[in-house]
């Protein structure tokens, strides 16, 4: 149950049907809150993600209380000067301290961590922690089998019109603004034709990201932008997060799923987006393709046109508006090809 609620309630079995049901609609599923309800694929319970109570306070008056209120200039301002003083405050070395109080808070598993915790020289190295061999691993050896790049909450859609009815409302997503119209019409094109899924990871989250399917990787293209939150709250909110938030994107020829586009976003409090791949080498599901620094963060990987067929566990959740846990390497979908 490591990284949400008590195992006591935990085995209460909160599922969506009943969850729903619940009281002034802090429980319940798909709508803006600050809380956030996700099921364990593992387990198959329902879990509140764990979240320290003033950041819930603060993305309910952020995005709750008016639509223009997180568009302001001043506040843009605001969340790009705080996310610096963070990343300031984590790399000095007193951040050490934060770092056993956060893994008791989250009850992360030490066991699977690389390097000793007093090894690490401020908070932000600890963030972005290596794990131990073994500690992920494939969910399947066919090669047609997309997996997931990160631990992360995660959301699929067989079309990108699907993904705008049932989550993303920022009144100006497109693919095109999501590339920073930078593709030419023709690829925008055939991703506006093709499927989504949305990798969101949260900030005790394992946060290196890896390769989702085998192919050829291109070099990357950095764009410059915002700091707004990733949580759901301001996904389903008028703004839109992913086409002005900083971000990074590249792509896989891949030999079973086509040209496969990853984006990296940074959110409110990520300092960087760090990659460790090589460009133009060839890579293979569960390489290492980078990290975040300290903050909440997501991947988009899009799919062209009958390139996957999303799992269907994941599907039917996402069509109920609830997000599922996964690992790195969990699968998420495949392809005939």
């Amino acid at each position: 149950m490591g990284n949400f609620i008590t195992e006591a309630n935990a085995q209460r079995k909160w599922y969506a049907k009943i969850a729903s049901f619940v009281s002034f609609g802090q429980y319940k599923l798909g709508t803006n809150n600050g809380n956030i309800l996700v099921q364990d694929r593992a387990s198959g319970e329902i879990l509140e993600e764990r979240m320290p109570t003033y950041i819930k306070l603060g993305i309910r008056v952020l995005y709750r209380v008016s639509k223009t209120t997180a568009e302001n200039k001043r506040v843009k301002k605001m969340l790009y000067a705080m996310s610096v003083k963070q990343g300031q405050k984590y790399t000095d070395p007193s951040s050490r301290r934060e770092i056993q109080p956060f893994i008791n808070f989250h009850r992360l598993n030490e066991e699977e961590i690389l390097e000793p915790i007093d090894s690490f020289p401020n908070f932000n190295e600890f963030f972005y922690r290596k794990l131990k061999p073994g500690a992920r691993y494939l969910g399947s050896p066919d090669p047609r089998v997309a997996v997931s790049p990160a631990d992360s909450r995660v959301m699929v859609f067989p079309t990108i019109s699907a993904a705008q009815e049932l989550w993303i409302k920022g009144h100006r997503f497109t693919i095109g603004r999501l590339f920073n119209n930078l593709l030419p019409p023709e690829e925008v094109a055939a991703y506006e034709a093709g499927s989504l899924a949305i990798f969101r990871l949260a900030p005790q989250d394992y946060h290196r990201f890896h390769i989702p399917v085998d192919g050829i990787l291109s070099s990357p293209t950095n764009i410059d932008g915002q700091y707004y939150t990733v949580n759901p709250m301001a996904i389903r909110s008028s703004l839109d997060v992913y086409g002005e938030n900083k971000r990074c994107f590249s792509f896989i020829d891949s030999t079973h799923h086509g040209r496969v586009a990853i984006v990296c976003i940074g959110a409110m409090l990520v300092g960087s987006i760090i990659l460790t791949s090589t460009p133009g080498s060839y890579v293979s599901r569960l390489d290492e393709h980078g990290y975040f620094a300290f903050g909440g963060s997501t991947i988009l990987v899009l799919f062209q046109e009958n390139t996957i067929t999303f799992d269907k566990d994941l599907v039917k959740n996402s069509e109920k508006k609830l997000e599922t846990l996964l690992r790195v390497g969990n699968t998420i979908g495949t392809t005939k090809t």
